[in-house]
C-alpha cells in the first residue's frame, strides 16, 4: 500500500503542467506537518507516502530543469564519451559528459563532408567545439515524444560537434566507461562475425542492448507481431540468464559438496552474479535496472529466510525502483513490465495449481494479452490478437536457445578472445529461423485491432474490464468485463457538420502535413521527410495520428512538390494505407494544374496554381490549394516564391481570398510578399518549420510583415500540432498550450 502511495505521488510529474519554488515548499510543507500529526492521526502514513512520492519526483525534475541549457549557443569544452556510440548511415551519436560543469549532452557528428572518419571509443576524452540546442522535439500528443525521452534521461542538450581533438584514449579504467568499453569490443566481435544485417542486429540486441543496427522494418516486423519485448532485454531475458546461474550453481555444490555454504545460496549467488553481468553488458538499461531490482529483492528474502510473498517482492520492487530513480514513471517500459508482473500475481497468486506447465504457459500469454490491453491501447494504439500464439513458439525459441548461445559465445569470446565457428553457425541459424517465423507471422498470423485510448474514461473502463477478465474464477460475475471493454473500445465519432472542415497542423520539424477532414472525406497535404537511415515522417508521426484518429483509409493526397521535406515519407504512408487520388508533381501523379475543382460534403477543393508542369520550377511549381467551406476557406501554398505570389496575387479576390493562410515556404524571407497577403487578407497565419531550424525559418522580416499588417502569426515549432476547426466559428488549438508539461514547454503568450 506505502509503495502505491508513493508511485500515485510520483506519477503526478506525468500530468503536472508547471514546476515552481512555490509548489516544491507548499509540497514540503504539508509533508512536514503531515509528519508532526501522524502520532496522532495513524491513517496519515499513506499520506505521507503520496506526499513524499510526489516531493521526490518533483525534486528529481527541478535539478533536471536547472541543468538543461535555455538557449542556442556555441561551446568548447573537454568531454568523455559516456554512452555506447550509435552509427547510422548519416551520423554517429553519442552522450558526453562535460568535465567541468558535468552536463550531459547528445552529440552527433555528421559524417557526410567530413574528410576524416573517426572511431569513437568510450571514455575517449576529446576537445569537442559544438553547436549546442536545448532539448526539444515534436509535439503532436502521438508517437514517439523525444523532449520527454531526452529530460527522462538526463540530457541537457543537443549538439552538433564542427571540430574535436582527442586529448586522451580510454582513461579512467576503473570507471562506468569500462562497462561501455566491454561492450564496445563486444560489438565489434560481433560485427567480425555476423555479416549478415538482420541476423547481426538481433545479436546486438540481445547481447549488448544495442538496437540500433536493426533497420527499420524489423522495428515494424516485432511491434507488429507482438514481439517488441523479446528484443528488449528485460525481466525474460534477466531471469533466464539468472536461471542459467542457478543451474551452475547446483552444478557446481554436486562437484564440490561441502557444508560451508548451502545449496540454495551458491545457486542464488551465482544467479545473481550472471544477471548482473548480464545487465552490466546491456549498459545497465532502464529496463534491466529494473528486472535487476526485482530479481535483488526476490534473492534477499531468500537469503534472510523470510516468506517471499509475491505482492511484497512487487511492492518492494516497485518502491526500491522509484527511490532509484523517480523519473522511471516517464518511461512506457516501467508501467509495462510492473504491469505485466502484477497481471501474473493476481491471476495465479494463491490458486491451487492443477494443470501443466504448459497448459499453464498458454493460459499465461492470454491473461498477459488482456491484462496488459490498456497500457497497449494507450501506449501504441493497436494490438495483435494473436500475439499469444506468436509468444507460445517465440519465447521458449529465446530464452532456451538464442539466449544460452549467446551467453555461451560471449563467455568463451570474453575468456579465450576466441569464438567457435560452429557455436556461431549455430546461432546464425537460429537467428535467422527467428527473423523467418516472425516473418511469417507477420504475414499470416496478424489481427491487429486499432484502438485510441484519448480519454480518462476508456483507459478507465480497459482497466476495470480487463481486471474482472484476469480475477479467478472464483470471482463471480467476471463477464461484465466484456461490455465495459466494448464501451472503451467502440469509437465515437464527432461528426463534421456539412459544409464544415477541420484542419490539423502536424508538428514534423522542417517540413509540412496537414489533413484535412469533411464530414466523411480525408486528404493529406504532404508528408514530410524522409532519411537515409529508415526514419520518415509518416511512419513517426502522420500513421500514428491517423490511427489515433481511426482513419484507415484516404481519399485524396496531394503532393505539393517533389522536396524531401515535403513528399519524402511518400512511399512509407502509401505502403501503410490506402488512397483513392494522389495529386502532385510527378509523372505518376494525376497533375495539380490550375482550374482543377471537386466538391465533398458541400466543401470545394480548388488548385490555384501551377498552371502548367513543364518546365518542372521545383518550389513555384508548388501545388496550392484552396478549401473553401461554407463560411471559412484555408489557402495551402507549398513552397511558392514571390513570383508565384505576385501572379496569384492578381486574380480576383473571391478567387484569392481565404479567411486562413498557410505561410508560404515556412516563412522564408524569399516569399510573403506583402502584396500576397494582402491579396489573400487572412485573418491568421500558420506556419510549419522545425524548432531551431538551421535556416532560420520564420525569417525575422516575415513575421515583421505579418505583424503590421495586423496578421496573428502561430508556428508549429513553438505551438506544436495545431487544430484549425470551422464551427461554430473559425477557432484554433495549440497542441503545447493544451498539453503543457514538466519536459514540454509552451511559447510564453
Amino acid at each position: 500500500m506505502d509503495a502505491l502511495m508513493f508511485l500515485l505521488g510520483a506519477m503526478q510529474i506525468l500530468w503536472w503542467p508547471l514546476l515552481t519554488e512555490v509548489t516544491l515548499m507548499i509540497a514540503t510543507g504539508l509533508l512536514f506537518l503531515c509528519s508532526l500529526l501522524k502520532a496522532r492521526f495513524n491513517h496519515l502514513i499513506p499520506v505521507i507516502f503520496f506526499i513524499s512520492g510526489v516531493l521526490y519526483a518533483m525534486l528529481a525534475c527541478q535539478i533536471q530543469l536547472q541543468s538543461e541549457i535555455e538557449t542556442p549557443q556555441k561551446r568548447s569544452f573537454q568531454g568523455r564519451i559516456e554512452s555506447l556510440p550509435k552509427h547510422t548511415a548519416q551520423k554517429v551519436s553519442f552522450i558526453s559528459s562535460h568535465s567541468e560543469s558535468k552536463q550531459s549532452f547528445l552529440l552527433n557528428w555528421y559524417s557526410k563532408g567530413q574528410s576524416k572518419q573517426v572511431d569513437f571509443e568510450p571514455g575517449n576524452l576529446y576537445q569537442f567545439e559544438v553547436s549546442l540546442k536545448p532539448p526539444h522535439g515534436m509535439a503532436n500528443g502521438i508517437g514517439f515524444d523525444r523532449e520527454k525521452w531526452l529530460f527522462r534521461n538526463r540530457i541537457d542538450g543537443i549538439g552538433t560537434i564542427k571540430s574535436m581533438d582527442l586529448i586522451a584514449e580510454k582513461t579512467r579504467p576503473l570507471s562506468s566507461n569500462i562497462l561501455n568499453q566491454w561492450r564496445a569490443t563486444t560489438g565489434k566481435s560481433i560485427d567480425q562475425h555476423f555479416k549478415e544485417q538482420r541476423i547481426n542486429g538481433l545479436i546486438h540486441a540481445l547481447s549488448i542492448g544495442d538496437k540500433s543496427h536493426f533497420e527499420h522494418q524489423d522495428f515494424q516486423l516485432f511491434q507488429n507481431t507482438g514481439t517488441a519485448h523479446l528484443i528488449a532485454i528485460s525481466g525474460l531475458h534477466i531471469g533466464m540468464v539468472a536461471l542459467l546461474g542457478w543451474l551452475l550453481g547446483g552444478l557446481v555444490f554436486q562437484l564440490l559438496p561441502q557444508q560451508i555454504i548451502p545449496k540454495s545460496l551458491i545457486q542464488i549467488y551465482l544467479g545473481l552474479l550472471f544477471a548482473v553481468l548480464y545487465a552490466a553488458l546491456a549498459g545497465f538499461a532502464v529496463s534491466t535496472q529494473r528486472a535487476l531490482i526485482m530479481l535483488l529483492v526476490y534473492a534477499l528474502f531468500k537469503i534472510f529466510r523470510r516468506a517471499s510473498y509475491a505482492w511484497d517482492v512487487w511492492s518492494t520492487s516497485l518502491l526500491a525502483v522509484l527511490l532509484l530513480d523517480p523519473l522511471n514513471v516517464l518511461d512506457a517500459g516501467f508501467w509495462l513490465s510492473f504491469t505485466a508482473v502484477a497481471v501474473l500475481i493476481l491471476s495465479f497468486n494463491g490458486i491451487s495449481n492443477t494443470h501443466s506447465r504448459t497448459s499453464n504457459f498458454i493460459v499465461m500469454q492470454w491473461r498477459l494479452l488482456l491484462g496488459m490491453l490498456p497500457l497497449s491501447l494507450l501506449v501504441f494504439s493497436r494490438v495483435n490478437l494473436l500475439a499469444p500464439l506468436i509468444n507460445l513458439l517465440m519465447i521458449p525459441l529465446m530464452t532456451f536457445l538464442l539466449v544460452p548461445m549467446i551467453m555461451l559465445l560471449l563467455i568463451i569470446g570474453t575468456l579465450f578472445n576466441f569464438m567457435p565457428e560452429t557455436l556461431i553457425d549455430l546461432l546464425s541459424w537460429s537467428s535467422q529461423l527467428f527473423l523467418d517465423l516472425l516473418t511469417w507471422f507477420a504475414h499470416h498470423a496478424s489481427w491487429p485491432i486499432h484502438v485510441a485510448v484519448n480519454s480518462w474514461w476508456q483507459l478507465a473502463l480497459l482497466g476495470m474490464g480487463t481486471t474482472l477478465f484476469i480475477l479467478p474464477k472464483a470471482i463471480p460475475q467476471r463477464f461484465w468485463g466484456l461490455p465495459l471493454i466494448l464501451m472503451a473500445i467502440i469509437p465515437i465519432e464527432d461528426r463534421i457538420k456539412l459544409g464544415q472542415f477541420n484542419a490539423y497542423f502536424l508538428d514534423v520539424g522542417q517540413g509540412l502535413s496537414v489533413v484535412i477532414k469533411t464530414q466523411s472525406h480525408q486528404l493529406i497535404y504532404d508528408v514530410g521527410s524522409a532519411y537515409e537511415s529508415g526514419f520518415n515522417m509518416a511512419d513517426a508521426i502522420t500513421l500514428p495520428w491517423l490511427q489515433q484518429q481511426n482513419i484507415t483509409d484516404l481519399d485524396a493526397l496531394v503532393l505539393s512538390h517533389q522536396d524531401n521535406d515535403h513528399s519524402g515519407a511518400e512511399d512509407s504512408l502509401l505502403d501503410n494505407t490506402s488512397v483513392e487520388t494522389i495529386w502532385g508533381t510527378e509523372k505518376h501523379h494525376l497533375p495539380c494544374i490550375a482550374g482543377t475543382q471537386w466538391q465533398w460534403d458541400n466543401v470545394t477543393f480548388s488548385f490555384l496554381s501551377p498552371y502548367n508542369l513543364t518546365p518542372y520550377l521545383k518550389n513555384n511549381s508548388s501545388c496550392v490549394l484552396k478549401i473553401s467551406g461554407t463560411d471559412f476557406s484555408l489557402l495551402l501554398t507549398g513552397d511558392i516564391e514571390t513570383p508565384v505570389e505576385y501572379r496569384l496575387s492578381q486574380a480576383a479576390p473571391e478567387l484569392i481570398q481565404a479567411d486562413v493562410l498557410l505561410v508560404p515556404h515556412h516563412g522564408s524571407k524569399t516569399s510573403s510578399s506583402a502584396e500576397f497577403i494582402q491579396a489573400v487578407n487572412p485573418q491568421l497565419a500558420i506556419n510549419s518549420s522545425g524548432k531551431y531550424n538551421p535556416f532560420n525559418h520564420p525569417a525575422k522580416q516575415v513575421v515583421d510583415q505579418y505583424t503590421q499588417l495586423g496578421i496573428p502569426l502561430i508556428d508549429t515549432q513553438d505551438s506544436g500540432m495545431i487544430t484549425l476547426n470551422t464551427y461554430p466559428t473559425l477557432q484554433y488549438k495549440r497542441f503545447r498550450n493544451e498539453s503543457v508539461r514538466i519536459w514540454r514547454k509552451k511559447k510564453p503568450e
